[in-house]
C-alpha cells in the first residue's frame, strides 16, 4: 500500500475522494488537472494532504481544489495540526482556491480553526444505515414511500449493475442531453473519460447501477463505496421515462445493497441548493448535514471574469446557450 493511503487506513473521516485511486482517476480524465497532493510532517506526525491544481487558458488561470471535481477534502488525520499544514500547502499553490471540508471529520470546529476568514456552508444528506433491509423499510421509509417503490416495481423497470462500456456511454449520453437543454453551458462539463476511468478503477469501489425498461436503458447512477461509506456520485435519467421514476428504484437498490454488504452510511452528496432534490433525498431517510466550504478568487481570475461578463453583455449575432458560464 502506498504510504499516503496508509495514513488513511483506520480513519473514519477518510473518503474515497482522499485516496490515490481517486487522484489517478481524475488526472487521467482531466489533462489540465495537476495532482499536488503530498504528505506533510508536523511535530513528528504525518498527514495526507489531497490537493489539485486546475489550469485553464493555457495555465493563465490556476485554481487549487481540495478534491476534484468539487468533492470532500482536507487532511487525514483531520486534526488541527493537519489543517494548519493543509492551509500552508494551499497558500503555496496560488491565490485562487475552492476547498470543501468533510462531513465525516470531527464536528468540533477543527476544520475551521486554521482556515482563512472567508468561509461558506455546504450541505449533504447522510443516511445512517440500519443493520437490516427489513429495519430500513419498517423504521426509515414512510408507508407512502414503501407503496411508491412497490407500485413502480410492478411497472417492469429492471435495476441491474453493469461495467459494460456501452452502458457507460449510454448513461453519459443522457447527461449530455440534459446539458444541451440548459440555456447556458455549465462552467465544467464532465468528460466521458471520467466515468470510464471510474468504472475501470477495478475492485468494487465504483459501481454503475442502470435501469432498463423493455430492454431500453432509461437511467444510470454511479456510486463509490469505501471505508464503510457509499457515496452517490452522479445519476442521469431519460426524461421520456419520467413516469417510471427509475431514480427511485435505483436509490432503493443502492441502499439495499449497501445494508446487505455491511456499510454504515449512505452519502447522497450536496444538492446544489435545489429544494426538490433535497426533499427527494430526505424521502429516503437522508439527514441534512452541514460542512464548511472556502473559496477565494485571485486577482487574475477576477479580471478574466470581469472581461467575460462584459463580453456576455455585448450585442451578439449568436446564441448565448453555447457560451461557457
Amino acid at each position: 500500500m502506498h504510504e499516503y493511503d496508509t495514513l488513511l487506513a483506520g480513519r473514519a473521516e477518510a473518503t474515497f475522494f482522499h485516496t490515490r485511486a481517486w487522484a489517478r482517476i481524475v488526472t487521467q480524465a482531466f489533462p489540465a488537472l495537476q495532482d499536488c497532493s503530498r504528505i506533510a510532517v508536523r511535530d513528528g506526525e504525518r498527514f495526507a494532504l489531497p490537493l489539485f491544481r486546475w489550469r485553464r487558458l493555457g495555465g493563465l488561470l490556476r485554481t487549487t481544489h481540495s478534491s476534484f471535481p468539487f468533492l470532500y477534502g482536507g487532511p487525514i488525520p483531520a486534526t488541527q495540526r493537519g489543517w494548519e499544514a493543509f492551509w500552508e500547502h494551499v497558500a503555496r499553490l496560488g491565490a485562487s482556491f475552492t476547498v470543501l471540508g468533510n462531513p465525516f471529520a470531527p464536528a468540533d470546529g477543527t476544520q475551521a480553526a486554521a482556515a482563512p476568514a472567508a468561509t461558506g456552508p455546504e450541505t449533504t444528506h447522510l443516511l445512517r444505515l440500519p443493520p437490516s433491509v427489513e429495519q430500513y423499510w419498517s423504521e426509515v421509509l414512510t408507508s407512502r414511500k414503501r407503496n411508491d417503490i412497490r407500485r413502480l416495481t410492478r411497472k417492469g423497470v429492471a435495476i441491474e449493475r453493469s461495467r459494460d462500456p456501452a452502458d457507460i456511454a449510454a448513461v453519459y449520453a443522457l447527461y449530455r442531453r440534459r446539458m444541451e437543454s440548459w440555456d447556458r453551458r455549465p462552467g465544467l462539463v464532465y468528460p466521458l473519460a471520467l466515468y470510464r476511468a471510474m468504472v475501470a478503477a477495478g475492485s468494487d469501489a465504483v459501481r454503475l447501477y442502470i435501469a432498463r425498461f423493455e430492454g431500453r436503458l432509461i437511467g444510470g447512477t454511479f456510486v463509490v463505496r469505501h471505508n464503510g461509506i457509499v457515496h452517490y456520485n452522479a445519476g442521469y435519467f431519460d426524461d421520456g421515462a419520467r413516469r417510471l421514476r427509475p431514480n427511485v428504484l435505483i436509490q432503493e437498490r443502492i441502499i439495499r445493497d449497501a445494508i446487505e454488504a455491511g456499510y454504515r452510511c449512505y452519502d447522497f452528496l450536496p444538492s446544489a441548493g435545489l429544494e426538490n432534490v433535497a426533499a427527494f433525498k430526505e424521502s429516503f431517510g437522508g439527514v441534512a448535514t452541514a460542512f464548511p466550504r472556502w473559496e477565494q478568487v485571485g486577482r487574475t481570475q477576477r479580471w478574466v471574469r470581469h472581461l467575460r461578463k462584459r463580453g456576455a453583455g455585448a450585442p451578439s449575432s449568436g446564441s448565448a446557450s453555447g457560451e461557457r458560464a
